[in-house]
């Protein structure tokens, strides 16, 4: 989920960088002024796994990202959809693919008490809400998901943060927003979380997860039917209203 925010007293709206555009700058860093370049001959995660071995490591990106994401409290006060997620009152846990620190940042700025969950050694403490970075972060450079080799690794599943989720997805109602089957490791834990469910009694009728999708087709109705997730529709191109809405409707 790209950040999104306006500068106090404009209109106009500023965004964080997507992957898309993080790859196509991972390109340039290499020298390749044309990403479509690379992009006819692999993946975006086999264009970054190539990054890696040309740079030996991922840091000029990551530089990249932190510059790109370095916003103020001012901004994050702004991003609608970050204000509306801390507003969750109720939500105790948050799980987020995103490397940067801005879910947190917005949850403190609501007086909300914090504790970030990157590693084993961060779960347990007394903070009321944990936000869990499922692709490491800036803080833990050396656990961010970035390449192919990582996203196979991370498609095992087996690490002490994957035991917290199926943990925390046994037991509370999950929700899904930014997500779709287009993302590899999200396809997959669709998938274990429905074999996760479909086992447990009086969970047939699949109301323990939901995934907010905007103009969603037969297409995801059927695909998420056939895992037990339901779909929360929005409708529209204004994609960030309408889920600001959503998550407004849920607090109330």
């Amino acid at each position: 989920m790209s950040f999104e925010w306006t500068t106090p007293g404009s209109t106009s709206v500023q965004r964080g960088p997507s992957w898309s555009e993080m790859v196509s700058e991972a390109c340039r860093l290499m020298g390749y002024s044309d990403p479509e370049l690379l992009r006819y001959r692999g993946t975006d995660l086999q264009i970054l796994e190539f990054f890696g071995q040309k740079k030996g490591n991922f840091a000029p990106l990551t530089n990249w990202l932190v510059r790109k994401l370095d916003v103020d409290d001012d901004a994050i006060k702004q991003s609608r959809v970050h204000t509306a997620l801390a507003a969750l009152s109720n939500s105790k846990t948050y799980y987020t693919t995103n490397y940067d620190d801005l879910l947190e940042r917005s949850l403190r700025l609501a007086g909300r008490q914090v504790r970030v969950v990157a590693r084993e050694r961060d779960i347990g403490g007394n903070e009321p809400v944990e936000v869990v970075k499922f692709h490491g972060d800036f803080n833990n450079p050396d656990l961010m998901v970035f390449s192919e080799a990582h996203y196979y690794k991370r498609l095992r599943y087996d690490t002490p943060l994957d035991f917290k989720l199926r943990s925390d997805l046994l037991n509370r109602v999950a929700l899904f927003v930014g997500y779709s089957f287009s993302d590899v490791n999200i396809g997959l834990l669709f998938d274990q979380l429905n074999e996760l469910l479909k086992t447990l009694p009086d969970s047939d009728t699949g109301k323990r997860a939901y995934i907010v999708v905007n103009n969603p087709s037969d297409f995801e109705y059927t695909l998420f039917q056939k895992r037990n997730i339901e779909i929360i529709p929005t409708f529209g191109d204004k994609r960030t209203e309408t889920l600001v809405e959503v998550l407004k409707e849920i607090v109330a």
